[in-house]
């Protein structure tokens, strides 16, 4: 027993002996990071005079990152593989590197690290993470130190990784906002099938520091790409400056855009983004009275509704009586939930073309979702300018349901103007329900041959 207990504490003994020998001889671990390799000052200047493959080497690298020892190229070698022969991505490592790393690291990052933080981005199940790696991406876009290269490498691994619409957006706003030169130049570069794509949503960024550049992008464009880019070009221009962007709409109009007007409610719902609704509202009563500020203030109503429909009714109230804004009392009937608060201030209304604008919204609502008994009130009515606007309300909220039905009533208008403009709307639906019937209708219908055209919808 005794022999026992002397043999237990001799192996004890040696044990602690060699621990304590072992810890004194290993020294402190040190870990080697670039920026034992190169200063960061060192480092700047080398992106700057075009050497980033002092950091961004496509063949193994001999400088160590600030994660493990282990070489990245041999630590993906060693990651266990399924079934199919692919490896399987060690998310914790990442994780671990990257809270420990280069998620809070100053300067610029390898290119293994921008890969790291994209599939944080794109794969972590925690949204948290998610977020904060997108972040440091975009921290890291904003750096003087920014390459084209990190540009690619960044795209290249969202591409793999499948990275969401909303990803791709903010992404490619920060390469324009933040690297305008790169981000116009590629461009030309990006294959053909994701160009529409890549311009749509780093356009706003340029505009947003760059807006001649951004301007002459799309006014070298033609038709329908020029329109849509023209909307995408104003998000970036209100962002640079409100009255920059509102002196741009006017310039269009006196040029004879025809599209001026829907641009102005674009821009209103940007301004309203960026100034708040109030500011938004302030903004558009602000504009010189026309067609151009009627537009805008379409948009505030609609939001203003959209919010508060009671508030937004009172606001309206101001503009009875003012033929160019008639059309915004509409609007805060469309968005207003409960249709019969909406009927029973329609009627409060004086009698305007404001008001007529709100009775045709009121039977749009009405000929959607109960289109007999409007049709009853709508007949019940005295022949009128009131009659014919109830009439055209109806036909647009119909016509989704019954477009054969919704022609016939159409004729019916007697206001000339609005009843060519009735027929047409109803039969844009009508040819969708049924092509046959809408060509066979449109022969006897008295409408001229150019109608066809916008009944189609081409020319």
């Amino acid at each position: 027993m005794k022999g026992s207990i002397l043999t237990h504490f001799s192996w004890a003994l040696f044990t602690l002996v060699t621990f304590f020998a072992g810890s004194k001889l290993a020294g402190p671990s040190k870990q080697i990071t670039d920026q034992g390799l190169m200063s960061e000052d060192n480092r700047r200047g080398a992106l700057r005079v075009g050497k980033p493959q002092l950091l961004n080497a496509l063949g193994p690298s001999k400088d160590k990152s600030s994660g493990p020892l282990l070489d990245p190229n041999v630590a993906d070698d060693l990651r266990p593989r399924g079934l199919a022969g692919r490896k399987i991505s060690n998310s914790g490592t990442v994780r671990s590197s990257a809270e420990n790393g280069f998620m809070n690291q100053k300067g610029p990052l390898n290119k293994k690290q921008l890969q790291d933080l994209v599939d944080l981005a794109v794969k972590s199940t925690n949204p948290i993470e998610r977020r904060k790696a997108f972040d440091r991406l975009l921290e890291e876009m904003r750096s003087d130190t920014f390459t084209y290269e990190q540009a690619m490498t960044i795209r290249i691994a969202m591409h793999h990784g499948g990275a969401d619409g909303e990803q791709w957006r903010t992404f490619d706003y920060a390469w324009g906002a933040n690297d305008p030169a790169s981000a116009v130049a590629e461009i030309d570069r990006i294959p053909e099938q994701y160009r529409r794509g890549f311009t749509s949503n780093m356009l706003p960024g340029l505009a947003s520091v760059e807006p001649q550049t951004a301007i002459g992008i799309v006014e070298s464009m033609e038709g329908e790409m020029r329109q849509q880019m023209t909307g995408r070009l104003l998000e970036g221009l209100a962002d640079y400056d409100v009255g920059f962007a509102t002196d741009y709409v006017f310039d269009m109009a006196e040029s004879g855009d025809p599209n001026a007007s829907q641009y102005m409610r674009r821009l209103a719902k940007e301004v309203m983004e960026t100034a708040g609704f109030e500011g938004g509202v302030e903004w558009a009563e602000s504009l010189e009275e026309g067609a151009l500020q009627a537009a805008a203030l379409r948009s505030v109503a609609n939001e203003y509704a959209n919010n508060d429909p009671q508030a937004a009714a009172q606001w309206a109230e101001q503009f009875v009586g003012t033929e160019q804004n008639s059309r915004l009392f509409g609007e805060i009937v469309r968005e207003w939930g409960n249709q019969e608060a909406a009927s029973a201030w329609v009627e409060s209304l004086e009698p305007s073309q404001g008001q007529r604008d709100a009775l045709s919204a009121v039977y749009g609502h009405r000929g959607a979702t109960r289109p007999e008994q409007a049709l009853e009130e709508i007949q019940a009515m005295p022949q009128s300018a009131d009659k014919d606007f109830a009439l055209n309300g109806f036909i647009s909220g119909l016509a989704h349901k019954d477009g054969e039905a919704a022609v016939a009533w159409a004729a019916e208008i007697t206001m000339p103007g609005m009843r060519e403009s009735a027929m047409v709307r109803a039969a844009k639906q009508y040819y969708k329900q049924d092509r046959q019937a809408t060509e066979e209708w449109f022969v006897a219908s008295g409408l001229p041959p150019e109608s066809w055209w916008q009944i189609v919808g081409s020319k």
